[in-house]
């Protein structure tokens, strides 16, 4: 087993994340912790960042090296972004960070923070294209990606600490100094031509789960996840204007801001709108990465040399299945007789790819509430895959796969007209969901042995039934009966009667 540590220096925070590798490569973050320091406003007139800032920088970095000491972390990789790299006398601010603590921190030029935080979202979100926006306190990184190769990168030396202090909309703006803000940042995206596009921009950054935060808590959204939350412009603009007339005072009690966000959110907030607007983009979709998860992945793939997974969603399935030793040879069996069980019956439900694919998925995944409980493993495997990192997935695909994955008995659907009211299901989902569940169902009961004592199944769509024929190796009569109590559920789903019997060759 290896622990990483990833401590990273930035402009408005120094984070730590640990995370846990297993002998089977399978990994897990521990822990994930931030002080808000804001070294990027304590940088002064001659561009040297103040003695109070790296005092409590370094005592920020000590606090996180004891954790680090006391979580046996085996490999810690330290990085400081641009706070650091802007600062005049950033050699003998490394140079003391050394001195008390050990650690060397390495200092990203712009390209190299692009490039991390460019690995993280390809790695991470089910996007194949768009342009990232990393917003930082400092800085602003945009790379623009197709078919999840990058094509453009830049970086720009203003993040949502600096434009709040430069056009002072920590409390009430005037309306003058955002309107300056606004056409400043006009100006400077008018020289990107590359960020125009289609593709919805990737919202990296603490800016972004705010902005993100504040949207689902005045919808009542659920779930409550800032991962892979789609915003629209009206959204923002919405939100930019609201914010942009309260008082920092008014500020602080808008749910789902961070408090510590509440001074910087106006000018952030402004840099986001203005970038939707001069790239025509009308969609962002929230990410939770950082350029912490590129540098992980980085490190995971070091001896390959290629830190890009090849397929999101797969990647991720299989790092849960492992790292929660879940018994893979069922769970793929139930996958490959679920899908099977699709394919042959298509003419009965008519769905495509798209269903397909939330069945694959919900089939490798719902024995993932065994790790809190067998008992009540419905419930448990619900809150597991909306809670747990299943990277690669929208909202809609995520809350779909949860429900069939939890139905793998018997329907468990509780809470569910509230996804359809407040969320992102559609108004068939749920009876898409009821529908795709009850495939798994049979599947799951056909290894309910978790022997593969059912080798092949062969279903026929015939005139007045659906005829499933079991090639086993051995007796398989428990399998077939729990199969056969699904009958009429298949019936009243599917629209025609369910018969189950044992092949010729059975024995």
């Amino acid at each position: 087993m290896e622990r990483i540590g990833i401590i990273d220096l930035g402009s408005n925070s120094v984070r730590l994340v640990i995370v846990e590798v297993d002998d089977n490569r399978a990994y897990y973050q521990r822990e994930n912790l931030k002080e808000t320091v804001r070294l990027i406003s304590d940088i002064d007139e001659h561009g040297l960042l103040s003695e109070k800032a790296m005092h409590y920088a370094i005592e920020t970095i000590q606090l996180f090296l004891r954790l680090c000491k006391t979580r046996r972390v085996d490999h810690l990789i330290t990085v400081a972004t641009a706070a650091a790299r802007q600062a005049g006398n950033r050699r003998l601010f490394i140079e003391r960070i050394r001195q008390e603590t050990g650690l060397d921190f390495k200092v990203l030029s712009g390209e190299e923070e692009a490039y991390y935080g460019y690995l993280g979202t390809v790695n991470t979100m089910p996007q194949t294209s768009g342009l990232m926006a990393d917003l930082g306190g400092g800085s602003l990184k945009l790379v623009s990606f197709v078919d999840r190769m990058m094509e453009n990168s830049h970086h720009l030396p203003f993040g949502s600490v600096t434009l709040t202090n430069s056009y002072k909309t920590m409390d009430r703006p005037d309306p003058r100094d955002l309107q300056q803000l606004e056409k400043d940042l006009a100006d400077t995206y008018r020289s990107l031509p590359w960020i125009q596009g289609d593709h919805p921009i990737i919202g990296v950054g603490g800016t972004f789960r705010s902005l993100a935060r504040v949207v689902r808590k005045s919808q009542d959204y659920i779930p409550d996840i800032t991962d892979a939350f789609e915003l629209d412009y009206d959204d923002v603009k919405a939100c930019y204007e609201r914010l942009s007339q309260m008082s920092l005072e008014e500020r602080l009690t808008v749910p789902g801001l961070e408090r510590a966000r509440a001074d910087i959110i106006v000018a952030g907030t402004a840099a986001i709108k203005c970038l939707m607007e001069a790239s025509g983009r009308r969609k962002i979709i929230t990410s939770t990465t950082s350029i912490r998860d590129g540098l992980l992945y980085e490190h995971l793939h070091r001896y390959t040399k290629d830190p890009i997974v090849l397929s999101v969603i797969t990647h991720h399935i299989d790092n849960l299945i492992l790292y929660y030793r879940l018994e893979e040879n069922h769970l793929r069996r139930v996958s490959n007789l679920a899908v099977t069980l699709f394919d042959q019956i298509y003419e009965l439900h008519g769905l495509n790819g798209f269903e397909r694919r939330l069945l694959l998925i919900a089939s490798l995944l719902h024995e993932i509430g065994s790790v809190i409980d067998v008992e009540g493993r419905d419930k448990h495997t619900l809150y597991m895959l909306l809670n747990a990192p299943v990277h690669g997935l929208t909202h809609r695909e995520r809350v779909i796969t949860a429900y069939v994955a939890a139905s793998h008995d018997d329907l468990y659907l509780a809470n569910i007209d509230q996804y359809a009211e407040h969320g992102p299901l559609l108004s068939d989902d749920i009876d898409l969901i009821k529908k795709l569940a009850i495939l798994l169902q049979i599947a799951h009961a056909l290894d309910r042995g978790q022997t593969g004592i059912v080798t092949r199944i062969n279903a026929e769509v015939l005139e007045d039934k659906c005829l499933i024929t079991i090639r086993a190796k051995s007796h398989a009569e428990l399998e077939i009966n729990d199969a056969r109590r699904r009958e009429n559920a298949f019936a009243k789903f599917f629209g025609r009667s369910l018969s189950i019997v044992p092949g010729d060759s059975l024995y």
